[in-house]
């Protein structure tokens, strides 16, 4: 199979239009946005030079924007990051802001380039309803969108079995928690139940709002499983009460965006973390150094998928452990796959509010007959000494 060619940084498009001389296709469009202002010198190099300030007022300028175009061969992705961060999407003063540029710039962008699939990455989810926003004026510009939230909840799934399995643990005698029950946490709780693999105890967490939610969810999961299923919810910010199961727990699958709400520091030993939230749930630096001392948590991140069974390859500077010695990278965010399974089996369902058990499944489906796996685990940039964690497991278990 022939190398991707990749359209890199921010003349992007220019080179790529170049390169066609002013036509072409570009099947599949990821719109995602900068996951906070230490994210934005991976588009702008230079940035690195400005305060946080500066770096926000210059956002405020910027277009929508590819930094990379990718040709498989089989079809064309492109990576188009929105000019806001993650927190600006939560904060009720800049929000309104974000969702004009969602709905309005960068569904034109992606129209000029004759994009059939749109995908949503990091909250944009969550600003348009996800997707309901989007698909009445995506449709205008014959655009059809998926969220990615059904692969994302696959890859979530798949990333926990990995965990354990690297580990040697019975899906059967965990105690697993899942922080937020959103469009995510619902969809993995949904594939969980279905998979005839459940954990021994199951807890559901999330803010006071949602608990009607929570108790249908769990008295589901009671019947269906025969496991036995909790609930409990946070304060009205979002913030975990004291004693919370986050922190008396064997896995914590988290889903939400209330940054850093999980204190690291208070985690069990033991714990496998697997964490899909948008910003991060917990702090990645502090999660690795506690690795690195006393191996004594899983901290992975989730939401990623190893595409080499599809011919993808990425040579945008992502943190994604394993990129080779050019820079190229199979692996690619959940969301983006969804879509780009999409183009190559237009027979897959569209992904639009909160994902059926029956789409969740065929993107499982979709998953496993093209090939694809979960990378190596990983926090941040660095893959988990798996070995080191068993190895002072086997030590705490013997002393």
């Amino acid at each position: 199979m022939s190398r991707p060619t990749s359209y890199l940084g921010p003349n992007a498009l220019f080179d790529w239009l170049d390169a066609h001389d002013g036509k072409g296709t570009v099947d599949v469009v990821l719109l995602t946005h900068p996951r906070d202002e230490a994210d934005a010198p991976r588009l702008f190099p230079f940035i690195d030079k400005l305060d946080r300030h500066e770096v926000n007022g210059l956002q405020r300028h910027l277009n929508p924007m590819f930094g990379e175009i990718i040709e498989t061969g089989s079809f064309t992705v492109g990576i188009m990051f929105l000019p806001f961060f993650a927190h600006e999407l939560i904060e009720p003063a800049s929000r309104r802001r974000c969702a004009q540029i969602l709905q309005e710039d960068a569904l034109r962008m992606a129209a000029k380039v004759g994009a059939r699939i749109l995908c949503l990455g990091g909250l944009t989810g969550a600003l348009s309803l996800y997707g309901r926003k989007l698909v009445e004026p995506a449709g205008r510009l014959g655009m059809t969108l998926t969220t990615g939230h059904a692969l994302t909840a696959v890859g979530v799934h798949q990333t926990y079995v990995q965990a354990l399995k690297e580990l040697d643990r019975e899906p059967g005698t965990q105690r697993l928690t899942v922080l937020g029950v959103g469009s995510i946490g619902r969809a993995f709780t949904q594939l969980l139940q279905a998979s005839g693999r459940p954990p021994r105890e199951l807890v559901l967490v999330d803010r006071p709002q949602a608990a009607g939610k929570l108790e249908k969810l769990a008295r589901e999961f009671e019947e269906r499983t025969g496991a036995v299923a909790l609930t409990e919810v946070t304060d009205k910010t979002g913030t975990l009460v004291p004693g919370s199961a986050c922190y008396a727990t064997d896995v914590l699958i988290s889903a939400v965006s209330t940054p850093y709400v999980v204190d690291i520091d208070k985690v069990a030993p033991g714990t496998v973390l697997v964490d899909d939230s948008q910003p991060y749930c917990w702090d990645r630096d502090k999660a690795w150094r506690r690795v690195t001392e006393a191996a004594d948590i899983v901290p992975c991140d989730a939401g990623l998928v190893d595409c080499a069974g599809i011919g993808y390859s990425s040579r945008f500077p992502f943190d994604f452990a394993g990129a080779g010695p050019d820079g190229a990278s199979t692996t690619a965010w959940t969301c983006q796959t969804e879509g780009m399974l999409l183009a190559l089996d237009d027979r897959l369902p569209r992904t639009v509010g909160e994902p059926p058990i029956e789409t969740i499944l065929a993107y499982e489906d979709a998953y496993l007959a093209n090939g694809l796996t979960i990378p190596a685990l990983q926090c941040g940039p660095n893959p988990l000494p798996i070995d080191k964690i068993r190895a002072a497991a086997a030590s705490g278990a013997a002393a």
